[in-house]
């Protein structure tokens, strides 16, 4: 038995010097080892701009009114600015909804709204894209305008517009095309506070910029 294990131990190392030879030979001619390939860093985002920490971007997309009558948001574009220290995110955006009209007892009623707040997020790196998850808060401008037909008079006309605190609650995901440029997408859950009721909508908007 001991001759039979000498001879499969000599077998074994004449068969790993044959492999090692031949591994050597491609390594020396330019081939890159499997292992070495698996074993390359991936593509991750970089945190907070790099060397670029302001960034510029607008806004473009639509709000979602979870109230009754006219969806006070609608389309909305906008512009949004803001730094960067390391992962934390401040900055500030205006939007500007075009609302919507409906018709009621033969009188027009056309609602929108502008927004102007400020923002906080923290950058999250999650492969090549930023994960910004966020707060904002700001004021809220809602116009509504009425125009009454001519078979109903009585109903008047006129317009109104009323200023009020939004808290919003969502993110943002971000991609780096180059160091300047980016493109990504927000969501955020929206609440205005209201003395004539408050409004809640889901909003959803697609931006793109230059980081400076």
């Amino acid at each position: 038995m001991m001759l039979r294990i000498l001879r499969n131990a000599l077998i074994g190392m004449v068969v790993l010097g044959f492999a090692g030879t031949a591994l050597a030979q491609d390594w020396e001619g330019g081939d890159v080892a499997p292992a070495e390939e698996s074993s390359a860093p991936s593509e991750e985002a970089t945190v907070g701009g790099g060397d670029k920490p302001i960034s510029v971007g607008l806004l473009l997309g639509y709000g979602i009114s979870f109230e009754d009558g006219p969806n006070i948001w609608g389309l909305g574009f906008g512009l949004r600015g803001g730094y960067n220290i390391d992962a934390i995110f401040l900055g500030a955006r205006f939007v500007y909804y075009l609302g919507e009209s409906e018709e009621v007892l033969g009188a027009e009623f056309s609602a929108n709204l502008w927004e102007l707040g400020i923002e906080g997020g923290y950058d999250i790196p999650v492969g090549p894209v930023i994960i910004r998850p966020g707060l904002g808060l700001g004021i809220a401008n809602v116009s509504i305008d009425v125009e009454a037909s001519p078979l109903v008079a009585a109903a008047g006309g006129g317009s109104a517009s009323e200023t009020n605190p939004y808290l919003a609650l969502g993110g943002s995901v971000l991609y780096d095309i180059d160091e300047q440029f980016f493109v990504g997408g927000d969501m955020r859950l929206q609440f205005v506070f209201g003395d004539g009721g408050d409004g809640t909508a889901l909003i959803i908007l697609a931006n793109g910029g230059m980081r400076f």
